[in-house]
C-alpha cells in the first residue's frame, strides 16, 4: 500500500513538473511570437526582407521627392530662360534703331548726320577728292576741288568745315566751306603765274576737315594730301 502511494505521488510530481514546463514553454513561445511581430527585436524576424521593404519604401519616397525637385528646377530654369530672352531682344532692337542725333536717310541709302553728332572716339574722314579738270593745262581756268566727308563709323557728315590749299602755294586759297547734306563741298582755286604746267608733273594739295569750335590741331578733325596732274 505504501509502495502504491509512493508511485502515485511520483507520477503526480512528474505531471506537475511537465505542466510547469509546458506553461514555461508556452510563455517563451508567446514572448518570441510577440517580439517577432515587433520587427528587428525578434531573433526570428527577417531583417533582409524588412530592410528591403524599408529600403524600397524609402527609395520610392526619395524618387518621388527627387522627381518633384527636378520638376521644380526645370520650371525655374524655363522661366529664367524666357525672362532673359526678352531683355536681350529688346536691347538688340534698341541698339539697331538708335544712333547719332539728326540722322537723315539719303536717296542712295546712306545716312547723313550733322557734324555736331561726331564726337570722339569717332573722327571725321576725307574719303574722296576729285579735281576738275582732272589734268590742269591752263593757268586761266579755275581748278575745282570736290571733297566728300564722312566719319569713322561710315556716316555721311554734313556741316563739316573743309579747307584746301596747294603746296607749294601755286594757287589761290579759298576760305573754309561747309559740306552739304550729302557730305560734299566744292572749293574753287585759281592757278597763279607760277603754277607749273609740265607734262607728267603733279601739284599737291593739303586738305583738312574739322568741326567748328574745335581746335585746328585736335578734336575730331583729320587731314589728307591729294594731287592733280598738269600738262
Amino acid at each position: 500500500m505504501h509502495h502504491t502511494q509512493t508511485a502515485w505521488r511520483s507520477r503526480a510530481w512528474i505531471r506537475a513538473v511537465a505542466g510547469v514546463a509546458a506553461l514555461i514553454m508556452l510563455a517563451v513561445l508567446g514572448y518570441f511570437a510577440s517580439a517577432g511581430t515587433a520587427g528587428p527585436l525578434s531573433p526570428f524576424a527577417d531583417t533582409t526582407t524588412t530592410g528591403t521593404t524599408d529600403s524600397t519604401s524609402t527609395g520610392s519616397t526619395s524618387s518621388s521627392t527627387s522627381s518633384s525637385t527636378s520638376t521644380s528646377t526645370s520650371t525655374s530654369t524655363t522661366t529664367s530662360t524666357t525672362s532673359t530672352s526678352t531683355p536681350t531682344t529688346t536691347t538688340t532692337t534698341t541698339t539697331t534703331t538708335s544712333g547719332p542725333e539728326g540722322q537723315i536717310r539719303l536717296a542712295n541709302g546712306k545716312t547723313s548726320i550733322p557734324v555736331t553728332s561726331v564726337v570722339l572716339p569717332a573722327r571725321l574722314v576725307i574719303d574722296s577728292v576729285h579735281f576738275l579738270p582732272g589734268v590742269v593745262t591752263s593757268r586761266r581756268a579755275p581748278v575745282a576741288v570736290q571733297v566728300h566727308v564722312s566719319d569713322t563709323r561710315g556716316y555721311v557728315v554734313r556741316g563739316a568745315l573743309v579747307f584746301v590749299r596747294s603746296t607749294p602755294l601755286v594757287t589761290s586759297t579759298p576760305p573754309e566751306q561747309l559740306t552739304n547734306e550729302s557730305g560734299y563741298v566744292t572749293l574753287t582755286t585759281f592757278p597763279r603765274s607760277i603754277f607749273p604746267l609740265k607734262r607728267g608733273y603733279h601739284v599737291q594739295f593739303f586738305l583738312r576737315t574739322r568741326k567748328e569750335g574745335d581746335s585746328l590741331l585736335a578734336g575730331v578733325s583729320s587731314r589728307r594730301l591729294a594731287q592733280v596732274a598738269t600738262g
